[in-house]
């Protein structure tokens, strides 16, 4: 028997097992035990194959189901005739607005090969990390990329091929593998994706995180979270799409957020007009009008843009049906003027981390509390726990969010903080604290993690403080972050090595040139005499942002 959403809920609430932890069962039950390529390839067989599945902003190229399908099965061939992929074998894919992103993307997964989801505006620096961590086969990019690759083959020799996406011209390049010749016909060799019989155990992508403290981390998503996904895409409560729906996407699709809305809206089949995240408000407004887009999925910061932006009344946004919101709470105030603007019912808050997977809380359909991120949704559970006992507690006690459901299989290379991010009952950590009332509405208040998140990006101190200690003029270093529309603005609290001379300028450019924009210190540097640390050597972050917080008054 299935249970809508709210029906599933009010079992829940009503659970005598441990009334402490809200457990939603899963809807998975319609799924097979199949590997995520197989679901997938399986399901894009029953759409229709002139539908367009993706129509590029950027290119004015459009892609069918029908075509999606040939291409990845395609491209899925020769990766393994040509290039020797076999199961397990990685491969790094650069996302980019484009389909081809998910013809290779699709391709591995049928052929059971952990792809790693890489920021095609990483640095050399960046780049290097997290090859370091997957040791990718075969790599996927954009022509601008393929020099930092090729800087990094010395180092990096377990990269074998490097795949262009770009159809116009190789430049004469011997050393890369054009896109389009391994998307060519292979109507002589009959397909099928390889069998995943361990889909709670085998990693179906890589994709990367900021964990909740430390260094970056590269996050092993399962075949069993992919299935959990879809669930969730099949289920009219949680995102009611439609034969008409027609979805504008702007999101990173080397995010975990971009990488599964796009995925859900393949398996059911949805119109997805794509353009990038730098697009201006008057293409995006332009795209909503022309191609009657009805489904928006956003962060705050555009919700925010949305509610002000005065090119929105010269504009007919009346088809939008839905806008979803995640990264942080949306103010009540931005999410009225939405409204307004609009004229929709609500804007549904979607609440989730990188290495659950997928979403842990939504709003329900024309429901919007002030300050919560909604309900549970099907295949989690949550627990509340006192952040310094680790005790269970119960309605409208704030601590610590716990989540158990398919989560990561873990960090990869990194044992010591896969075992640190989960409870000894299983529950992942989330470093979120926050509440649940009598409804069960969840709501976030405050984070115990280091990181700081600008804009839906999270931004991890402990690398923005390893790049900084390289300088030679600066002697110690912590980053915080502080509050500002955008999220948080990175901050770096220096102390100058004794008889030199730095200053903020040198230093702010000096970490441009390691990192990508959104780390950089967009909210500059603060010369100290020392940098407040306890017996253990942790730095004193509290009382670093009591410093800003004077500044702020």
């Amino acid at each position: 028997m299935t249970f809508s959403f709210r029906h599933t809920l009010s079992i829940v609430s009503c659970q005598k097992q441990n009334p402490k932890i809200i457990i939603v069962p899963p809807k998975t039950s319609q799924f097979p035990q199949e590997s995520a390529g197989k679901l997938f390839l399986d399901r894009l067989k029953t759409h229709k194959r002139d539908a367009v599945a993706f129509l590029e902003i950027t290119t004015d190229i459009s892609c069918t189901y029908g075509d999606l399908v040939t291409k990845s099965v395609n491209f899925a061939i020769n990766l393994r005739r040509t290039l020797g992929i076999v199961p397990h074998d990685t491969v790094a894919i650069l996302g980019n607005y484009s389909h081809k992103f998910w013809v290779a993307a699709l391709a591995c997964l049928y052929l059971a090969a952990p792809f790693h989801l890489l920021n095609p505006e990483y640095t050399i620096y960046e780049l290097k990390r997290y090859l370091m961590m997957s040791e990718p086969k075969v790599v996927i990019c954009s022509k601008q990329a393929v020099p930092n690759f090729q800087s990094l083959r010395d180092e990096c020799t377990f990269i074998q091929s490097i795949v262009v996406c770009d159809d116009d011209d190789d430049n004469g390049n011997s050393e890369v593998i054009l896109f389009k010749d391994l998307v060519r016909d292979n109507q002589d060799v009959s397909f099928e994706p390889e069998k995943v019989t361990d889909i709670d155990d085998r990693v179906a992508f890589i994709v990367n995180s900021s964990g909740t403290t430390g260094l970056p981390k590269a996050v092993m998503v399962t075949h069993a979270n992919l299935r959990l996904n879809i669930s969730h895409a099949e289920d009219p409560d949680l995102y009611p799409y439609h034969s008409k729906s027609v979805l504008l996407h702007v999101m990173f699709f080397h995010h975990i957020h971009g990488f599964n809305i796009c995925a859900c809206a393949l398996h059911q089949g949805i119109k997805m007009v794509i353009t990038d995240t730098n697009c201006s408000p008057e293409t995006y407004l332009g795209c909503i009008e022309k191609y009657k887009v009805n489904k928006l999925f956003v962060v705050p910061i555009m919700v925010d843009q949305l509610a002000t932006n005065p090119l929105v009344d010269q504009h007919d946004v009346s088809s939008i049906e839905e806008i979803y919101s995640a990264g942080s709470t949306l103010p009540q105030p931005i999410h009225d003027k939405v409204l307004k603007k609009f004229k929709i019912k609500s804007v549904r808050q979607i609440y989730g981390a990188t290495e659950i997977g997928a979403a842990v809380c939504i709003s329900p359909l024309g429901s919007f509390i002030p300050g919560s991120c909604g309900k549970v949704t099907p295949g989690n559970s949550l627990k509340i726990v006192d952040i310094n006992t680790g005790e269970l507690l119960g309605y409208n006690q704030r601590g610590e969010i716990c989540v158990k459901a398919a989560t990561m299989k873990g960090y990869l290379k990194d044992p010591e903080s896969t075992r640190a991010a989960y409870d000894a009952d299983g529950f992942y950590r989330t470093g979120d604290v926050g509440y649940y009332d009598e409804d069960l509405n969840v709501y976030i208040i405050d984070r115990l993690s280091d990181i700081i998140k600008y804009e839906s990006h999270q931004v991890p101190p402990a690398e923005l403080e390893d790049i900084l200690l390289k300088h030679p003029a600066i002697k110690d270093v912590a980053v915080i972050g502080k509050p500002d529309r955008k999220g948080e603005l990175a901050v770096a609290f220096v102390v100058k090595k004794e008889g030199v001379e730095v200053g903020e300028e040198e230093i702010v450019e000096f970490v441009k040139k390691f990192v990508t924009e959104e780390k950089w210190l967009h909210g500059g540097v603060r010369f100290v005499d020392n940098i407040p640390r306890n017996r253990s050597g942790k730095i004193g972050r509290k009382d670093l942002r009591q410093l800003l917080e004077k500044e702020l008054k």
